[in-house]
């Protein structure tokens, strides 16, 4: 029975879930900005059936030439999409339960958090309008940005985890807390970035409420610093080495943060579309906040301050709401000097994916509301009121622009459409020095047509030979050749540090400085054996080094109670 009530909440909110997950069940697939999904999925599943692990390279994208891209890009999403691929489901089934995954995830841990503070009902509230926020809708179903939607998940579970270590300062809360910033991290690592302009004020709260400041504050720290390790293996390397890609050059143009203000009353008012934004008040998407958000989160700001008997949730809803205004802030064209003069903010491209932050906070407040009221059958009635609005309000933000009924799978993971059509949506990560030209409205473009995506593992440059492919894997090469002259050979493969090539078991030079930084060398007259390796570089040894010890010093205290446990079995036997 005991168990039973505690299951129906979760059983509840994935329910009225629902409407957000409905177009999911729609045969086929559906077109959004970042089209790319599916393929990320594919490419993901190649490297880990390679062995390529930790995935970086991916064999298709970037034009079929080894696109470095899970060294920059963060890669739970895919991760958790994976494992549906290796239980059988095909790449856009697969897909859509990782969707569905983050979008249940994503109001379970929000009802965790705010069950901290508020009762069932109050906590419900706050999940569903987390769930049903606008900003969530355009990133599942009009951008695409998955990534960006599994740190909107995280969010909750981090603050959550937070609160848990408060309540009960020991080893285990340290590791839970840590494996969530390291997951937060591996979400989205600009949005956990970001997060720290509000965690940090939650963390504050905390402390000043500790019965033990100094413990609190120390395990803190260590969480911090082991999710902050237990994720080095993509955050150092992406973050130093991101100077050997186009992202910089990029980043200065369409996704320039100068574009992208929100102007402050299309926080009240802003058309839902599926177009893109631009400068000034006529985007293509929405920004709105929501009224019903607007509405409820006033009420229960302005009865905070007669919350006299339950003065921590006062506070708690007064920081709550000044953060709030806080993400508004760093969303609108009143922060810009800030954006100026802070240049790590650039990185984070667009200013209203402070919107995160906002339907975070204000879907918090909302859940407070519950606070005013004693009687359960009155809750009852504010949250089924609460509820029934903010579904019939939002829910039809939560489908695409169409559905594509027939689309399979290989209309997505088709050698043709990897290589140049999904290519062309970004190519951010491909190596510096590449040859570039502008597009019809001035932005940076790889110079390659159709005609010259790689189509072959390899090319005969110069001379005569023949080639047999032995390996083709995204970081191992291997080709036995047979040269009737001294001949130029090159591998189809943007060179990217790390990249090593033996002739012979023989270590040999080469050199990219052609139009597109392919691998490029001499071989001599003769029969050879051929290999190419992707080694680490020395920020990939290092974040692999850092995350594996992190991993196995926060396994110690697993197996430790463990064997606690078995002693104890043991004695009781005896």
């Amino acid at each position: 029975m005991r168990f039973l009530k505690a299951v129906i909440p979760f059983i509840v909110v994935i329910l009225l879930s629902y409407w957000a997950i409905k177009p999911l069940f729609i045969p086929g697939f559906f077109p959004m900005h970042d089209d790319e999904q599916v393929a990320r999925v594919y490419e993901l599943h190649q490297d880990v059936m390679a062995g390529h692990i930790p995935p970086r390279l991916v064999p298709n994208l970037g034009f079929g030439y080894g696109y470095l891209f899970y060294n920059y890009y963060p890669p739970f999403a895919y991760y958790v999409a994976e494992i549906f691929i290796l239980l059988g489901f095909g790449y856009i089934i697969s897909t859509k339960l990782m969707i569905a995954a983050s979008i249940i995830f994503s109001a379970i841990f929000m009802y965790k958090f705010a069950r901290e503070y508020f009762d069932e009902f109050g906590s419900l509230i706050a999940a569903i309008f987390y769930t049903y926020a606008p900003y969530h809708a355009l990133d599942l179903y009009v951008r695409g940005a998955y990534a960006e939607f599994w740190g909107i998940v995280s969010l909750p579970l981090v603050f959550w985890l937070f609160s848990l270590l408060y309540k009960r300062l020991s080893m285990l809360n340290v590791i839970w807390l840590s494996v969530g910033i390291a997951l937060f991290i591996l979400s989205h690592n600009l949005v956990a970035m970001m997060s720290g302009i509000f965690l940090g004020p939650y963390v504050f709260f905390l402390l000043m409420k500790s019965q033990d400041k100094k413990r609190f504050f120390f395990y803190s720290l260590i969480s911090i610093l082991f999710g902050l390790s237990l994720s080095s293996y993509f955050w150092i390397p992406s973050f130093f080495e991101k100077n050997f890609t186009l992202v910089d050059i990029l980043t200065k143009e369409l996704a320039n943060y100068s574009l992208h203000f929100v102007f402050l009353r299309q926080f009240l008012n802003s058309p839902w579309g599926y177009g893109g934004s631009i400068y000034g008040l006529y985007d293509g998407i929405s920004f709105e906040i929501g009224k019903i958000y607007l509405i409820f989160g006033s009420l229960v700001v302005i009865g905070s301050v007669f919350l006299k008997d339950k003065k921590n949730i006062r506070n708690l809803l007064l920081l709550f709401f000044g953060m709030f205004l806080l993400s508004l802030f760093f969303a609108s064209f009143h922060s810009k000097a800030i954006w100026d003069l802070v240049q790590p903010f650039w990185y984070i491209q667009f200013p209203w994916r402070f919107l995160i932050f906002s339907a975070f906070t204000i879907s918090f407040i909302c859940g407070g509301i519950s606070s005013f009221v004693k009687l359960n059958r009155e809750k009852l009635f504010i949250a089924g009121i609460a509820i029934c609005l903010v579904i019939i309000l939002n829910k039809d933000f939560f489908r695409p622009s169409k559905y594509l009924t027939h689309a399979t799978d290989r209309d997505y993971v088709n050698m043709e459409t990897l290589r140049w059509d999904t290519s062309r949506i970004a190519f951010e990560y491909v190596p510096k020095g590449i040859a570039t030209k502008k597009s019809d409205i001035g932005t940076t473009q790889v110079d390659i047509d159709r005609d010259h995506i790689a189509r072959t593992a390899y090319e005969v440059v110069d001379g005569s030979m023949s080639v047999e492919i032995v390996r083709n894997d995204p970081q191992k090469k291997e080709f036995k050749v047979k040269a009737s002259v001294p001949s130029v050979f090159r591998i189809n493969t943007y060179y990217y540090p790390g990249w090593k090539v033996f002739v012979d078991n023989k270590e040999i030079s080469f050199i990219y400085n052609n139009k597109l930084r392919l691998i490029t060398f001499n071989v001599p007259k003769g029969d050879h054996v051929i290999h190419s390796v992707f080694t680490d570089t020395f920020y990939r040894k290092l974040g692999n080094y850092v995350s594996l010890i992190a991993f196995s010093v926060l396994l110690v205290p697993f197996f430790y109670k463990i064997l606690v446990i078995t002693d104890i079995i043991r004695f009781k036997k005896k």
